[in-house]
């Protein structure tokens, strides 16, 4: 037929499953099938017989050629796609006009079959959308033809069933595991099946629903060497943990490639919420569960490891001391894994390596008192005040960033705008316009100082406990001059308009920007005092400490009198 276009299609990769060529959708059926247009549809590519078709093509003399024509006419509607290679029923069943769907699935099976450029199927799109109405119609029309359709891979060698998973499309993905309970344990290009990939989403009803389907699916070893258990314990899912755990109660013997049980996985993602759940359940009188937890808690790994051996290499404490309260004390201290350390020598390395210099006095203060033992002091006193470092860092860090953005923005969009004629600021000479320059600047500089430390501290991988603190005080001086240029700026714009509106908002500002330094003072001792304590003691008196408090002020409301004269 003249006038066709071929639609570009992409190659496929590994898998060497090319789509089949089709001729360019005209844009009259592209725009039918996008609106759901069944009478213009029906009309155009003979989904039904028209009875009035019929009665013109017996009057016209010329009803073979018509015919033939006709059929032609549908034929490449129908076996159409877009750019994208998409045919009708992709478009119909992503948008679920699925009366329209069946048409034309009814008239051409093979659509279901086909691929678009990426290697995707109507099913795989019913899959993505979660269309499930029309899997079940087609089921009905021809279960045989949605069952081979079910086999067939997109780029990724995903089937529908893995785009269901991922995309959570619970009532899809049970219907199609009825059709073929065989497709579930198919794996895609990197080694996942569809209850893999559901565990690891999170999507904790469609594994249930997986599981209530096909029972057997709990106890399939993944590619990686893991079970569904341990996937949803290294993802911190207690709820599919503990799912898991009161319907088969010999979890405690699934081990991963390295030996390996959930527990394992759960310390070394650092999510005591697992440990709780699964405590809890041991409380309940279930003394299959009890004796799971007290087997998985002091197994060992291929390496010796225990849970708790795991969690004081990361340095996790909140898991440690939920693993340490469960454990007899006495044995716990004495286990050692294969290259003869004890989960408190590991401990120790890690918070020895993760302290400043200045305060691992702290550490050996602790094993002279207490030897190599945990205790609750070990985790309240040593560990605490470094376990959530690189959290603080990060707030710190982004707050710096906030504050440098806000405070070089305000820098060229300055209260009043700019003169025309010569681009002079229009209040340039105001006295509360400069104040406000200047204490923009230092929120500006100061910021920026915050941000430098800890990047430059962080070249390192390990900011040091004197490098963040001193970040954190350049940080706090940042907001106070942020706050106070705030109320400064909105003096300088209100004031013409309402003086007394503009005064209330630049005192309420400077009381609320003001307070702000008192940590900053506290702080800036404790800073002396790791250099030398009797500078710290004797200086810090009640004048020096007002003098840190009113500096900000003073330059932000002297220097702009000594431009003025």
């Amino acid at each position: 037929m003249a006038g066709k276009i071929l639609s570009s299609h992409t190659e496929a990769t590994k898998s060497e499953m090319v789509p089949q060529q089709r001729p360019l959708m005209p844009v009259h059926i592209f725009n039918a099938a996008i609106k759901g247009d069944t009478d213009y549809l029906v009309q155009c590519l003979g989904l039904e017989e028209r009875e009035e078709v019929k009665v013109t093509i017996r009057a016209s003399q010329s009803a073979p050629q018509q015919v033939e024509e006709e059929h032609e006419t549908v034929q490449f509607g129908l076996g159409s796609a877009t750019h994208f290679g998409d045919n009708l029923l992709h478009l119909l069943i992503s948008r679920r006009h699925n009366e329209l769907a069946l048409k034309v699935f009814t008239k051409d099976m093979s659509l279901l079959k086909a691929h678009n450029n990426k290697l995707e199927t109507p099913l795989h799109n019913a899959a993505k959308v979660g269309n499930k109405e029309v899997i079940l119609s087609l089921i009905g029309l021809s279960s045989s033809t949605v069952k081979d359709a079910l086999g067939e891979t997109n780029e990724n060698e995903d089937t529908a069933l893995h785009v269901a998973a991922k995309h959570n499309s619970m009532g899809v993905i049970s219907e199609l595991m009825k059709l073929d309970p065989k497709a579930t344990y198919k794996k895609n290009k990197q080694g996942f099946t569809p209850l893999y990939i559901a565990t690891v989403e999170g999507h904790t009803s469609l594994v249930e629903a997986m599981l209530q389907v096909d029972t057997t699916l709990a106890c399939i070893q993944f590619s990686d060497g893991t079970f569904p258990v341990h996937i949803a314990a290294r993802m911190g899912n207690e709820d599919l943990v503990e799912h898991f755990l009161r319907e088969y109660l010999d979890y405690a013997n699934l081990l991963d490639s390295c030996g390996r049980n959930l527990f394992h996985m759960a310390a070394e993602q650092d999510d005591s919420d697992v440990f709780t759940t699964v405590f809890a359940l041991a409380k309940d009188d279930i003394p299959q569960i009890s004796q799971m937890v007290e087997s998985m808690i002091n197994a060992r790994d291929y390496e010796g490891n225990t849970p708790l051996h795991l969690a004081a290499m990361k340095g996790h404490g909140s898991v440690m001391r939920a693993i340490w309260d469960k454990l007899n004390h006495d044995q716990a201290a004495l286990l050692q894994n294969r290259k003869g350390k004890t989960a408190f020598n590991l401990s120790f390395d890690q918070v020895w390596d993760t302290t400043d210099k200045l305060d691992r006095s702290k550490i050996n203060n602790y094993v002279e008192e207490k030897g190599c033992y945990f205790t609750p002091e070990w985790f309240d006193d040593v560990m605490s005040p470094y376990q959530n470092k690189l959290e603080r860092t990060q707030v710190i860090g982004l707050g710096s960033v906030l504050i440098t953005t806000v405070a070089f923005a305000a820098a060229f969009t300055i209260p009043g705008g700019y003169n025309a004629d010569n681009g002079a600021p229009i209040l340039g000479k105001r006295f509360m316009f400069r104040a406000f320059i200047l204490a923009n600047t230092f929120a500006f500089i100061q910021a920026f100082q915050s941000l430098f430390i800890i990047v430059h501290s962080s070249l390192d991988y390990d900011i040091e406990d004197l490098h963040l603190e001193y970040a954190v005080y350049k940080f706090l001086s940042a907001a106070s001059c942020m706050v106070i240029a705030f109320g400064l700026g909105s003096y300088v714009m209100l004031a013409p308009v309402s003086l007394p509106i503009a005064i209330i908002i630049l005192v309420v500002t400077l009381l609320i920007g003001s307070p702000a330094l008192f940590p900053v003072i506290m702080m800036e001792k404790s800073l002396v005092k790791r250099f030398n304590s009797s500078i710290a003691d004797t200086t810090y008196n009640i004048p020096y400490m007002i003098g840190i408090l009113t500096m900000p002020m003073i330059l932000i409301f002297c220097l702009p009198v000594l431009s003025l004269l």
